[in-house]
């Protein structure tokens, strides 16, 4: 009896290069695809999406090629031409017309001279926003915050620091290095890690309520992951990594400072 092939290709090692890239700076996205599935098919194409548009068409990469089993596929990326977060995603499908499910991942483009964001102040922490512990699960109240992130000049790694407490919760933790910085209008967005009782990684988004598109009110969210991709923290749980913050802070003040 013959076995037909019921399964799209798996997609891997996703990645763009550099990333975080700089505005106006050529990005190289690559990815590897199999099909895995009984009665293999070959994979027989790829394209890559950025924020959920149009699908465009991704070519193999030297020494590899459509049709085989396994292929690595690359696109060159036009320049972006504003800073942003973007969601890239690869799909292929095999020679018997079965899809795969994306692979994605984040790119940051960001401009060292569009200035640097600070804060200072504090939210209240909605139930279930902490998972680090037992303890921490049902806790809500006050969550304080500080951080400051900034190119200094020259530079393609952001500096500063921040700083996030939510006593209720036993829960304070302090960044160790940021890795890029994204400034786009009234929103600033940041990735860092912490190392605490392991290692942690962090994502800040904050928008400054008295700029334009800001909406007048100053908002803040924080998600922190330990090194398994496990959310132990996120006061806007379930939402994408590029959506706006949505609460609003009790007290303090964001600014996003022109450079």
């Amino acid at each position: 009896m013959v076995k037909l092939d019921r399964t799209g290709p798996t997609i891997t090692d996703v990645r763009a290069n550099p990333n975080p890239a700089a505005v106006n700076t050529p990005i190289t996205l690559t990815a590897s695809l199999a099909d895995p599935g009984v009665g293999t098919s070959g994979v027989a194409s790829a394209s890559y999406t950025i924020d959920g548009g149009a699908p465009v068409p991704m070519s193999a990469q030297a020494g590899s090629a459509f049709n085989q089993p396994t292929v690595a596929v690359t696109a060159s990326l036009a320049p972006f031409a504003a800073a942003g977060v973007h969601t890239i995603c690869v799909s292929g499908a095999d020679v018997a017309g079965n899809a795969s499910a994306p692979g994605c991942l984040l790119l940051a483009v960001y401009d060292p001279s569009a200035g640097f964001v600070t804060g200072g102040g504090w939210i209240d922490s909605p139930a279930g926003a902490c998972r680090l512990t037992a303890a921490c699960q049902g806790a809500i109240g006050r969550a304080n915050f500080g951080f400051v992130a900034k190119y200094q000049q020259g530079a393609n790694v952001p500096t500063g620091q921040t700083e996030f407490q939510f006593q209720a919760g036993s829960f304070n933790f302090h960044s160790t290095d940021y890795q890029w910085l994204v400034i786009s209008g009234a929103k600033a967005q940041y990735k860092g890690t912490i190392n605490g009782a392991g290692s942690y990684t962090f994502m800040l988004t904050a928008t400054d309520g008295s700029l334009p598109g800001g909406g007048g009110v100053d908002k803040f969210r924080i998600k922190i992951t330990d090194s398994a991709g496990n959310v132990v923290y996120d006061n806007q749980m379930g939402a994408s990594d590029t959506a706006d913050p949505t609460t609003a802070i009790g007290g303090g003040n964001i600014i996003i400072h022109s450079s």
